[in-house]
């Protein structure tokens, strides 16, 4: 079977080359990376352990569902594709939350965030997901001061905490927010530091 090809950008959203996954990794190449925040109708948020074998974060707890954007594809295509495969949700609307610029030694990427309500079951993908539940939002902190938690997950909950007050099921019962289509923005037509407040 082929390696997924990936889309290498630079720091305005452009591609440069689509290589392959793994090259990403090896050289730690920008890229393009969704990450949903899945919230029961009550309040709480799905938190998952990656499977032990991830080529990255490997064994940490996390409270994004998502990945690496594949080539072409877009932030929204990938944010559905990523929570149907991984997690087994599907049929519920998408909504795009903010962007921001993460980098390490092992990830250095554009996150585009997204929510959904959804109140169904779960179906864990095996290969990607240890563990998983419902759990109230403090765990996240507890996880976090425990140094369990992705580190990139930990900046993109620290923003996602700063916006303003009510948080996204309160945005969504107000009516501020608007579902994406699944096919979301051609990806190489994206004015990434805009959307992602650069």
């Amino acid at each position: 079977m082929p390696e997924e090809m990936v889309d290498w950008i630079d720091e305005a959203g452009n591609t440069l080359e689509s290589v392959t996954r793994s090259e990403i990794r090896l050289r730690n190449l920008l890229h393009r990376v969704s990450a949903t925040l899945i919230f029961h109708p009550d309040g709480r948020l799905l938190i998952h352990r990656r499977a032990g074998d991830k080529d990255v974060f490997p064994g940490l707890s996390d409270c994004f569902v998502g990945g690496t954007v594949a080539r072409a594809e877009s932030f929204a295509d990938n944010a559905y594709r990523e929570a149907a495969e991984e997690m087994g949700v599907t049929g519920t609307p998408l909504y795009e939350l903010f962007g921001y610029r993460f980098r390490n030694e092992e990830v250095n990427n554009f996150t585009m965030v997204f929510g959904c309500c959804y109140g169904g079951q779960f179906t864990f993908q095996a290969e990607e997901v240890a563990e998983g539940g419902w759990a109230d939002q403090s765990r996240v902190d507890e996880l976090l001061n425990a140094g369990d938690l992705c580190p990139d997950s930990a900046q993109g909950w620290a923003l996602y905490q700063a916006r303003p007050a009510g948080g996204f099921l309160q945005d969504l019962a107000e009516g501020r927010l608007t579902p994406v289509d699944r096919d979301g923005t051609t990806p190489g037509t994206v004015d990434l530091p805009q959307r992602l407040g650069l």
